[in-house]
């Protein structure tokens, strides 16, 4: 029995050995297939289309089509009609697509998102594409010619029971302004209708410099912490609190106050963001305290300060206004300790 094992024992291993794949190297066993291919041999992209008579030469910091190293400009034509040219006062060698609204030809296979990835728009605004004779665009069709609006212009899909005034107020503008849009097709007599998109002009950003309203900016080097002594972020005797805290209903405190009152940093911190807020807050600033308090500013009418900047206990950092979703000039102010919403006038002087 035990010579009849080893037996067995040694067909297996011979038959193994046999069946085994053979060494083809002397550096041990084949590698296994590579499942990563390498990339396939650049296509160099086609040249852009010259543009028609009277477009705009690139500006400084766009490259003209094939030059540097070999990339062309992802924008094909870019101009602004001069229609739009004479009514804003400027010439078509002013204009900076990145910033200001413009005029493009559709290209085959465009779609509004994949143009506001390219143009640096928000998805939202694209929805305010309109043809060069301001109508609505249905659908892109190549070859059409549609304007796009400017970096700094929103635009407010109509909900049902809306009214004119009620747009203007969620963003803080005169229904006169909106009116004045040729674009939008308004008239004071003409219902809105849900659905229908207007055009709000310059109303993304309202960041004022701070020199040019003579506001003093201290900086101390490097340092954005508070110390957790906070200040009012209004002026004493100018407001009065119109909405207490509630717990789950309003976790905030309002405090009416007329609009252009300065708002102050209720402690030193960074702004970790400053301008609109699509969620009702309107235009809002919030500053990162670094121990552990974060205080939310909103409704601003303006505000001097942009993300990354550090301001001091005390420094003027914006207006009360009454934009986004707010019934009258007020600062609504947050405050979060260790990321949870606290009544502010826990923290704020007696």
């Amino acid at each position: 029995m035990f010579r009849r094992s080893w037996g067995l024992m040694a067909l297996a291993i011979v038959a193994t050995l046999l069946l085994a794949p053979q060494v083809v190297s002397a550096g041990g066993p084949p590698k296994p297939p590579n499942v990563f291919l390498p990339a396939s041999t650049p296509v160099p992209l086609p040249k852009v289309a010259p543009a028609p008579t009277g477009a705009p030469a690139p500006s400084a910091d766009v490259p003209a089509p094939g030059d540097g190293d070999g990339l062309t400009v992802f924008l094909p034509f870019l101009a602004i009609t001069p229609a739009q040219a004479a009514m804003e006062g400027v010439s078509q060698d002013e204009i900076n697509p990145l910033v200001d609204s413009f005029t493009y030809v559709v290209k085959s296979g465009d779609s509004l998102s994949n143009l506001a990835v390219e143009f640096g728009r928000d998805a939202k605004t694209m929805g305010c594409v309109r043809t060069e004779d301001g109508m609505p665009v249905a659908r892109l069709i190549p070859g059409q010619r549609i304007v796009v609006p400017a970096l700094s212009d929103l635009c407010h899909v109509v909900k049902s029971g809306q009214t004119l005034e009620d747009i203007a107020a969620w963003y803080g503008v005169a229904p006169e302004s909106l009116l004045a849009v040729p674009e939008n097709h308004l008239s004071e007599d003409a219902p809105l209708r849900p659905g229908q998109t207007i055009l709000i002009p310059n109303a993304r950003s309202r960041y004022q410099d701070p020199a040019a309203e003579n506001l003093s900016r201290p900086q101390r080097e490097g340092w954005r912490y508070g110390d957790g002594h906070f200040v009012w972020p209004l002026p004493r005797g100018s407001f009065w609190i119109s909405q207490r805290f509630r717990h789950g209903k309003h976790m905030a405190v309002d405090m009416a106050a007329p609009p252009g009152t300065p708002v102050y940093a209720a402690d030193t911190g960074r702004v970790v963001k400053a301008g609109w807020s699509d969620i009702g807050y309107g235009y809002r600033i919030i500053i990162d305290h670094g121990i552990d308090y974060v205080t939310l500013y909103a409704h601003l009418s303006e505000y001097y300060v942009q993300p990354g900047d550090i301001v001091q206990k005390g420094e003027i950092i914006g207006r009360v206004g009454s934009t986004g979703n707010s019934t009258g000039p007020h600062l609504h102010f947050e405050v979060r300790d260790y990321g949870y919403l606290i009544d502010p006038l826990l923290v704020l002087p007696k």
